[in-house]
């Protein structure tokens, strides 16, 4: 497998592509689940309203009603109130440049606008990762030789920093990758989705892009 990508590209997201690719989104993987979920609890709605019909001194038909009917209607409203949170979310990162790598088994994307990490942090985050690690030696050795460095350079010497990596996306079962007019959606299965834009690749570039997603 190429270590060197076969294209490269940099490309910018505009809010209503983002906006117009998550109600494709939930179009495709949570309208379903949602409707799914909502004939079965109104199924057995149902078969209450029946159960009350018949004896309406118990309680109990009208609590699983109520329960039923109210739960459906909570789960169409968070799905419609997350698509007006995103947006208000996406307002931040609207002008945003990324960068794309496409490899024979994976591409990569990067946003070339996000903050670099501080090395430190980020090394230190490693350490906490790591299981069984002892950092007491580390750090004693550390402080000597900082009491030494300083008492020569007394200046607090500027934090160096990491840049974010990108991601990598390998073609694989969990990476399912559909074309629309606009763009492509590159969705990682139960974790999030990228979005490729049309607009700045020339025809032969999409062409080798639908090659390597097998579209």
């Amino acid at each position: 497998m190429s270590k060197n990508p076969t294209l490269t590209k940099r490309y910018h997201i505009p809010l209503d592509m983002f906006m117009d690719a998550f109600r494709a989104f939930q179009r495709k993987y949570v309208y379903p689940q949602n409707i799914v979920l909502s004939v079965i609890l109104l199924a057995v709605a149902g078969v209450y309203v029946y159960a009350a019909v018949r004896d309406s001194s118990k309680t109990l038909p009208y609590i699983v009603i109520v329960f039923c009917v109210a739960f459906v209607m909570s789960t169409w409203y968070k799905t419609l109130k997350m698509r007006r949170s995103l947006r208000e979310a996406l307002k931040e990162i609207e002008s945003d440049t990324y960068e794309m790598k496409l490899f024979s088994d994976k591409l990569t994307i990067r946003t070339e606008d996000a903050v670099p990490v501080p090395a430190e942090t980020a090394a230190s985050s490693e350490a906490d990762e790591a299981p069984g690690a002892d950092p007491e030696p580390a750090e004693d050795a550390a402080s000597e030789d900082a009491e030494g460095f300083n008492s020569i350079f007394p200046e607090k010497l500027a934090e160096p920093v990491q840049d974010i990596p990108p991601t990598e996306i390998f073609f694989e079962d969990r990476v399912k990758i559909h074309e629309f007019a606009e763009y492509f959606m590159v969705y990682l299965v139960k974790r999030n989705f990228y979005l490729i834009p049309k607009k700045d690749f020339s025809e032969n570039e999409l062409t080798q892009l639908r090659t390597a997603f097998k579209l």
